[in-house]
């Protein structure tokens, strides 16, 4: 193993000059006896723990071992394309500023060559030393610290959260990689630090932290619950999820007690969350539209007394999709979409359940929206009679002789409701 800090003792690695200027304190070290230096990146590898890049490497699990490019170059190379496939307009944009201004902002590495801090700079020299055939240093700070020594490792990622997110902008972690990093540093099988020690270093407020938290516990049921690796955290980047786990998460945390009743209605709820989300990815909804569903959701449903109906109303298509996609082996989210498209009938029943719920929980809010929940339906009837009975752009040269049937048994069975409606409403009146 290599010691950058023997090397500059022999005079093998030259400082900058520069005085670095400590984010946070740290026993052990101060920025008075600290130095930039110019190290030579063959010195020099990426850190497998940094919370950036915290899903890309979890894909490869026990298959990635840390190692210099001499030892095994693929090592680097697989960083090197997580980091490039993550933000690689980014990349382009600093390896363009370092090619014509040289490095501005210096890096931080361990003793051995672990790069804690500038994934990216040292992405974009690597590729500059590749591109040129000249060799590139690397300027950072180094500090005398190994992942190693168990106590260190706290200080270590002390200070990446302060680097990383106390002093450079926040928006550069994923939100997905930002959750389980918390999730794996503050609890998982080998915590570091608490909650509030983590809030401490990188600026987050106990409740966001929390948030984050509760959102990664929730993405690895899910997996679970889809029968997926447990590390196949792209499947919720690639469907831009998200944000429902972070809704739900908080939802469940602070409706539910810690009884054993409580927990396992709970658990019945979390599984209907889980189908609204697959729902939404089978059918497309994304972005606003499905983080509002989801609030829409905890609000009309899980919070009323309307939850246990729905919980027992879906169970089985929940429990059925899930013992399906499990049965595939999902490894990513095109497997997973593909396994959703062929169980699209277990899917159109969810929606049709979850639909009709949120319609109706929805309408019982006042009765000025439940006349007009009935307006706009009755509108949207006549529209399509209007049209000869279609809608849009559509001819009946395109409707097959059964689907003209099934139309007609839903026109029967909407005449037959609105008759039973409209004697209803008549004796009601006084």
């Amino acid at each position: 193993m290599i010691s950058l800090i023997k090397l500059a003792q022999e005079g093998k690695i030259e400082t900058t000059g520069a005085k670095p200027k400590l984010p946070i304190k740290v026993d052990g070290v101060s920025s008075e006896t600290l130095d930039v230096y110019k190290i030579p990146l063959k010195y020099l590898y990426y850190n497998d723990q940094n919370g950036r890049i915290t899903t890309g490497i979890a894909e490869y699990g026990e298959e990635i071992h840390p190692a210099y490019d001499n030892e095994n170059p693929e090592y680097n190379e697989t960083i090197a394309k997580i980091i490039e496939n993550g933000r690689a307009s980014d990349l382009k944009r600093t390896q363009k500023s370092i090619e014509e201004s040289g490095q501005q902002v210096y890096g931080w590495v361990l003793d051995d060559g672990r790069v804690i801090d500038g994934n990216r700079r040292f992405t974009a020299l690597r590729n500059i030393q590749k591109k040129t055939g000249q060799t590139i240093y690397f300027e950072a700070v180094l500090l005398p610290f190994s992942y190693k020594n168990k106590s260190e490792r706290v200080k270590i990622k002390q200070l990446e959260l302060a680097l990383q997110m106390g002093v450079e902008e926040r928006e550069d972690y994923d939100p997905v990689d930002l959750a389980i990093d918390i999730y794996q540093t503050t609890g998982g099988k080998n915590p570091i630090m608490t909650l509030a020690d983590y809030g401490k270093n990188s600026r987050m407020s106990k409740a966001k932290l929390h948030e984050y938290y509760l959102g990664a516990v929730y993405v690895k049921k899910f997996l679970e619950f889809i029968g997926a690796p447990e590390t196949s955290y792209n499947i919720v980047k690639e469907s831009k999820t998200w944000t429902q786990f972070q809704v739900m998460g908080k939802v469940l945390n602070n409706e539910f007690g810690d009884d054993a009743e409580a927990q396992v209605k709970k658990n019945e709820t979390m599984q209907s969350y889980f189908g609204i989300i697959l729902h939404q990815m089978h059918v497309g909804v994304t972005g606003n539209t499905a983080r509002n569903q989801v609030r829409d959701f905890g609000k009309y449903i899980v919070k009323s007394s309307e939850n246990n109906d729905f919980n027992d109303e879906v169970i089985d298509f929940v429990d059925d999709l899930s013992d399906a996609i499990q049965d595939a082996h999902v490894k990513n989210y095109t497997e997973l979409g593909k396994e959703l498209s062929n169980k699209n009938d277990l899917i159109k029943k969810f929606g049709e359940s979850y639909d009709a719920h949120m319609r109706a929980a929805k309408n019982g809010e006042s009765v000025d929206k439940f006349i007009k929940s009935v307006k706009d339906i009755v509108k949207e009837i006549r529209t399509i009679n209007d049209n000869n009975g279609l809608t849009g752009s559509l001819r009946y040269n395109e409707v097959s002789n059964s689907q003209l049937k099934e139309l007609q048994s839903y026109m029967r069975d909407l005449s037959l409701t609105s008759k039973e409606l409209f004697e209803k409403y008549g004796s009601e009146v006084r």
